[in-house]
């Protein structure tokens, strides 16, 4: 009897150490997802990493005193989820390709959580290009910057964040023959910033202070409008 309870208790043991660390920003949420790890190393990836690796990408696991050369991680429009260039850690950054349809309304819910040791933090400042859109593409998003720790104030326990509003943007587009300044012709309101027409790019700084797994997931939905904006009275 005591052999059975003792098996029993290490076969639970080993089911939570071996349950994939993904599981956990997932908590309390359903549905279909793509998964998406940021892995931090301490020492530089020399391996060509182009042949699409499909869910992981490597960053330096320091990168405090990188000014000249901060990691960047390109995310490019396309058909599907895929990592393009998994290597974070060479001069060109990493790329993702996301799904998106031009002036669509197709959307992602994305979170994200801290993982792993030692007890660190990631930074991320997004950025967007589309001389479309007045007032610029960065200023137009929601949210551009957000901070994922794996300390939680002390308590290290992983807390989950809803970072979908870095993905989201509102604001107003010119419509080509585009004039200098782009003049407002096409309103959009909390859509998926890669189904902007004329997006030319959208990257994240990412500032890495020893955290060694940052887990994201994107859950498929619909979000944003574009409208015509309405004439102002006497014009």
């Amino acid at each position: 009897m005591k052999r059975l309870i003792l098996s029993i208790t290490v076969i639970v043991v080993f089911a939570l150490v071996a349950a994939p660390a993904s599981a956990q920003v997932g908590q309390g949420l359903s549905g279909p997802h793509y998964n998406l790890t940021i892995i931090g190393v301490s020492k530089d990836k020399t391996a060509l990493m182009t042949s699409g690796n499909g869910h992981v990408l490597f960053v330096p696991l320091d990168t405090t005193g990188d000014v000249l050369n901060s990691t960047k991680i390109y995310f490019v429009p396309g058909t599907e989820f895929n990592v393009i260039d998994a290597n974070c850690t060479d001069s060109d950054g990493c790329t993702i390709e996301v799904p998106a349809s031009e002036l669509s309304d197709i959307c992602y819910n994305v979170y994200a959580i801290g993982l792993g040791k030692p007890l660190g933090e990631a930074v991320v400042n997004a950025e967007c290009t589309d001389p479309a859109i007045v007032g610029g593409c960065t200023a137009a998003l929601i949210q551009n910057t957000f901070t994922v720790d794996r300390t939680n104030g002390g308590s290290n326990k992983p807390h989950r964040q809803n970072i979908s509003d870095v993905f989201r943007a509102s604001g107003c587009l010119d419509i080509a023959p585009i004039t200098n300044p782009p003049t407002c012709e096409l309103t959009f309101q909390n859509v998926w910033v890669f189904n902007l027409p004329g997006l030319v790019n959208y990257f994240w700084d990412y500032t890495n202070t020893g955290l060694k797994n940052m887990q994201i997931r994107f859950y498929p939905t619909t979000c944003g409008t574009f409208a015509t904006p309405t004439p102002t009275p006497g014009t």
